[in-house]
Formats: C-alpha cells, structure tokens, sequence
C-alpha cells in the first residue's frame, strides 16, 4: 500500500471516528432536555440534572427552560414581603339587663378580605432546621350585621381597619421547600356596637385595639434565591373585654379570626 493511500484512509478513518465521538452524546442529550421539562413540576430534578456527564453539549435555551435551576435556597436572612387573603372572624357578647338573663353569649361571624406587609429574618441550622422572626402589618375589612337579639337590640360589628403579628417561627427545610409552624402576639382593631331598643342608655361597645395570641402553620417555596412564595393559617384570639352600660348594666365582648393568606418575599 502505497504511503499516499494509507494517508488518506488515515485520514478517512480519523473523519469517521471524529464523527461517532460527536454523536455519541445524542441519546443522553435527548434525556436531559426532558429532566428540564420537568423541573417546574419536580425539584428533585435539579439534582439529576448536575449528575449528567460533563461531556454532554450545551443546549442552546429554549422557552420551556427553567431560569432558576441549580440553586439550593438556604434560608438565611432577612426579607420584605406582602401578603392577600380572607379573614373569619367570631364575636360573642353577653349582656345583664337589670339582670334580665342576657349573659348567655350571642354570637356573629364578621367575614371579609385583608392585606399586609411582612418583614422578618431567617436562620438555618446545620440540621436543616430554620428559625426566624416575623412581623405583620396591615389592613383588614371583616364585617356583619345581625337584628332582633335580647330586646331587639341591633348588633353591629366590624374588625379593622388595622391588624398586626410579631411571631417566632420554628420549620424544617426540605431543600427549597421550608414547612414551619409560627406564634406570637397579635393586635387588630375593632368596630362592634349593640344599640338598645329605642334607649341609648342600653348601647354597648366594643371599640378598640386589643392584643392578644396567634398561632399558625405554613409552607414556603423558593422560586429563587431572593424570591420565595407562601400560603399561610393563622389563628388569632383575644381576651375578652368587659364594661358597662350607661345605666350601669354589664357587657362583654370578646373576638377571635382565623386568617388564610398568600405572600411573596423578596430575601436581600
């Protein structure tokens, strides 16, 4: 074989050989791209997708790719947000006419929408655990009405405008997934009066800015380093505040709401 043949099948072979090493990461590329599809739906899949070998292609980005793939949130620091959702509340009164055996407790349900801002910081434990710090402040519009109690007297009630927490938090973080639960103190604003029948002497009032205790529980998931969303429970109660007419009758008032929210934070 001459030297002139064997160096163009030297060459042909090596253009072969070049062509099956550059197609041979067709079947793993083809997988990656659907771990991507999947992210969205699956975190897990982030951590398959760093096990793929380093000799696969780049694949150019495409509208179905997940801009925050790759990071693992981890919790620490502190963050602004804001939060929307619908509050239920419960008032239950009682009323001793001349003791004339009103102190069996009414009750209404003033329902209706809220808002607030957030502000807080959170640490994470080596053992995945996350403890933090956070308050709420805002405005809220529960409201009802109800006629013919007692006497035909008319009762009506409304919690807001403003309400507030500053609760602890104690979660687990599942990667980019924080569970917690949370308590503390809360404060809200009420609006509740009783008006006595054709005798203004026999109003009672429940107008005033109480505090009292809040637990709840939610969970929080990190879109991205800074940007996480929540859905949230809290339960708020408050003691009972008691007074007297101006005929020197006695009264009670006391309230309670459970809340459910969402919120987006912004971690600096």
């Amino acid at each position: 074989m001459s030297r002139t043949h064997a160096y163009i099948m030297g060459l042909n072979t090596g253009v072969f050989l070049s062509v099956n090493r550059g197609a041979s990461p067709a079947i793993p590329l083809y997988r990656w791209s659907r771990k991507r599809f999947l992210i969205p739906l699956f975190v897990i899949a982030v951590a398959a997708i760093s096990a793929t070998p380093a000799s696969t292609k780049e694949k150019p980005p495409s509208a179905f790719d997940d801009p925050y793939s790759g990071f693992s949130e981890n919790w620490t620091g502190a963050y602004l947000g804001a939060s929307i959702g619908g509050g239920f509340g419960d008032s239950r009164a009682t009323y001793d006419r001349n003791g004339n055996d009103h102190l069996t407790a009414e009750t209404i349900d003033p329902s209706g929408y809220l808002a607030s801002l957030t502000f807080g910081y959170n640490y994470r434990l080596s053992n995945n655990f996350v403890v933090g710090l956070e308050g709420d402040i805002g405005i809220m519009d529960l409201d009802a009405g109800r006629t013919g109690l007692w006497d035909g007297h008319i009762w009506q009630s409304q919690f807001g405008g403003l309400w507030g927490t500053l609760r602890g938090r104690l979660g687990y973080a599942f990667d980019n997934v924080l569970v917690y639960g949370t308590g503390g103190l809360a404060m809200m604003e009420t609006n509740e009066r009783i008006l006595g029948d054709n005798d203004a002497t026999q109003n009672t009032y429940n107008e005033a800015v109480h505090t009292g205790w809040v637990l709840g529980a939610g969970v929080e998931y990190a879109l991205s380093e800074n940007i996480s969303t929540k859905l949230e429970y809290l339960h708020m109660e408050f003691p009972q505040l008691s007074s007297q007419t101006n005929n020197a009758e006695p009264y009670s008032f006391e309230n309670s709401v459970d809340i459910v929210r969402v919120g987006l934070n912004y971690k600096f």
